[in-house]
């Protein structure tokens, strides 16, 4: 999942920075033309070549290597398929491939070269989004229209952190009499509704602000009542990243949990600059702002080694608690597989499966199974099949 999250991101970076987009519509007119480049990137790469390789020895020196690759593996395979010491050989310095592995090579090889070629026409030549019209002008709407909706949005905010603040100073005893559950249950709730509630409120703010006038009241009644949302919505955030730690704490650390606290820690930053720009009023810096510290939140995630962080937070859960989740653990990649081995048995094993991770060839290796490789062979615990896997400890 988070791999797949820093491709979207690394691409829309690429798109925007190609194509110079800076509101959210040119984002997204850019992000249409890297498909749209298809249709004419083949035409530009054939005149591309042709101007490159001329008709001179060119060509023909790419012709030579064709036939010459051709020929060594066509006669290598007869030759690896006649005799066993050859085939040893080339099994040694080649990648196993089968037909399955193959076909997937292939396509994976096409998407790739089809995506780089697209890229690189429209960096080549990246089309104008700053023609993309933007808002319309509007006439300005009476001020009751926007500021009525928007100041019962604050008090609506404003009633939840006052509840916040009850239970603070309340603590276990209030939440149990008023709302009949414990504080664990209370605070495992609603960390989806507050992350919705941070998105709609951005949602209001756009739509508010677009109906005020130039007037000096009114946009001093803007900035305030607007400010304030953004306030208010700050607690909601603080709320729902607290309400996120105790549950990862009862229940364990897991990727998905650690993406949307990560999420909803870049929605509280956009809060912030949203609130800014309603001070200094710089145009256009919000979108792109909003862009780079989520690909920051990403590279960050990335950074610390996500699986084997994960791992780390649950070990330690399980020495201060004694519960475990050694299913979830068995799921993680192998670069969490160094810090499973500081596991005791028989979580160790149940935690790392059947086998130590199998050796790579060139096309497949991978700097995290190399690591996990080297850290079971180097190390003198030895991992034993995982029978008798005890049940979950996990308490959820």
């Amino acid at each position: 999942m988070i791999a797949v999250l820093c491709f979207i991101a690394g691409a829309a970076s690429l798109v925007i920075g190609v194509t110079g987009g800076r509101r959210l519509t040119e984002f997204f007119v850019g992000g249409l033309a890297w498909p749209a480049s298809l249709v004419r990137g083949g035409a530009w790469v054939g005149r591309s070549l042709s101007g490159i390789l001329g008709s001179g020895r060119a060509p023909r020196v790419i012709a030579t290597a064709v036939w010459s690759a051709i020929g060594v593996l066509v006669f290598g395979l007869l030759f690896a398929s006649a005799d066993a010491v050859v085939a040893g050989w080339a099994d040694n310095l080649l990648p196993d491939l089968t037909l399955q592995t193959l076909v997937l090579r292939c396509f994976v090889g096409a998407f790739v070269g089809v995506a780089t070629v697209t890229a690189a026409y429209l960096a080549v030549n990246p089309p104008d989004v700053s023609a993309v019209p933007g808002r319309t002008a509007r006439p300005a709407a009476h001020r009751f229209e926007w500021l009525v909706p928007v100041l019962l949005v604050d008090a609506v905010f404003a009633v939840f952190v006052a509840a916040q603040a009850a239970v603070l100073f309340g603590g276990h005893d209030y939440v149990q009499r008023t709302t009949g559950l414990t504080y664990a249950e209370y605070v495992h709730q609603g960390f989806g509704q507050l992350t919705v509630a941070t998105l709609l409120m951005l949602v209001v703010v756009w739509a508010a602000a677009r109906r005020v006038g130039p007037d000096a009241v009114d946009r001093l009644w803007m900035r305030s009542s607007l400010g304030l949302l953004c306030a208010l919505t700050l607690v909601v955030v603080v709320s729902a990243l607290h309400r996120m730690r105790l549950y990862q704490e009862a229940y364990g650390f897991t990727q998905a949990r650690l993406v949307v606290d990560v999420f909803e820690g870049w929605l509280g930053v956009v809060v912030l600059a949203v609130a800014v720009s309603g001070v200094v009023r710089w145009q256009g810096w919000v979108p792109r702002f909003a862009l780079v510290t989520g690909v920051v939140g990403l590279l960050g995630i990335a950074a610390i080694n996500p699986d084997a962080w994960i791992a780390r937070q649950n070990i330690q859960r399980y020495e201060e608690t004694g519960k475990l989740d050694w299913h979830y653990l068995s799921t993680l990649s192998a670069d969490a597989v160094p810090t499973l081995l500081t596991l005791p048995e028989p979580y160790r094993s149940c935690a790392l499966g059947d086998a130590p991770p199998i050796d790579d060839d060139v096309l497949s290796w991978n700097l995290g199974r190399a690591r996990a490789r080297d850290a079971v062979g180097g190390d003198a615990i030895v991992v034993t099949s995982p029978t008798n896997c005890p049940e979950d400890l996990n308490g959820g």
